[in-house]
């Protein structure tokens, strides 16, 4: 294995470490809001109740979301098919 091949490998590593770093520390920061929201603060509104919940719960989904981006990403780049149809570009009309 080359050492251009070896370095191209280490920075494709580093790049789902982050996305999934990123992603756990988001997930964990959203579920610990919602669960400070729901259970240690006493439900004085509950408009903002719900508002808090509901911005912490939305949270933890676009978390979630981008670590099965990042993943589907990197598993698309990894096993690229050669072989699909690829459309010509053209150029733009002056």
């Amino acid at each position: 294995m080359s050492l251009i091949q070896r370095k191209r490998d280490k920075k494709e590593r580093q790049a789902i470490y982050f996305d999934l770093i990123c992603g756990i520390i988001s997930s964990i920061l959203a579920l610990t809001g919602i669960f400070y929201v729901a259970i240690t603060q006493r439900i004085r509104n509950m408009g903002m109740f719900i508002t808090g919940a509901a911005f912490w719960f939305f949270y933890l989904i676009f978390s979630l979301f981008l670590i099965g981006m990042g993943i589907y990403l990197w598993y698309k780049e990894k096993y690229w098919d050669e072989k699909t149809y690829k459309k010509d570009l053209k150029p733009p009309i002056y």
